[in-house]
């Protein structure tokens, strides 16, 4: 359990600092177009598709973060009022349901991605399946986080890992 906590804090840390250089890269482009547009009078036509694959990305690292934490999937206000004996098991149910549609969603990505391949971007002429690969890397670290948080929650890791350190 400990080996399996420590590969997914080195996954947690690696998405962290792709969401800060990421978060970084967005805004470099986006000030950066915007001081092109106003003062040189010409546009990064290019920053499009880069910050919207960008942002993609993003979004879905950052929901795989929250997955980690039990805060993307969560409906408290039906959870807290149940007995302590159903909270796992519906923990459990939650967690399989997510895992599901996450599965769906990382098929559908890596359709996309195969459907991509060969094809390239109209501005930038790189592969158009490089952005769409984030689509399946954001559920893929979305299934680890979910499977993680279930784990902790049904074994009070996070609990006993609290006790420790006081």
């Amino acid at each position: 359990m400990k080996t399996y906590k420590k590969i997914m804090d080195v996954l947690a840390g690696i998405e962290k600092l792709i969401l800060v250089v990421s978060t970084i890269l967005i805004l470099v482009l986006t000030v950066g177009n915007v001081f092109s547009r106003k003062v040189i009078h010409r546009s990064w036509s290019f920053t499009e598709e880069l910050v919207v694959a960008v942002f993609v990305l993003i979004t879905l690292l950052a929901a795989a973060l929250a997955c980690r934490e039990g805060e993307l999937v969560s409906l408290n206000l039906v959870t807290e009022r149940l007995p302590k004996k159903t909270k796992k098991p519906i923990a459990i149910l939650v967690t399989v349901l997510s895992v599901i549609f996450t599965m769906i969603l990382f098929y559908y990505g890596m359709d996309k991605v195969l459907t991509q391949l060969g094809k390239r971007t109209f501005v930038l002429n790189w592969p158009e399946w490089i952005f769409w690969s984030f689509v399946p890397i954001g559920a893929g670290c979305m299934i680890l986080h979910f499977i993680e948080y279930c784990i902790d929650f049904c074994t009070d890791f996070k609990f006993a890992k609290r006790k420790e350190e006081a």
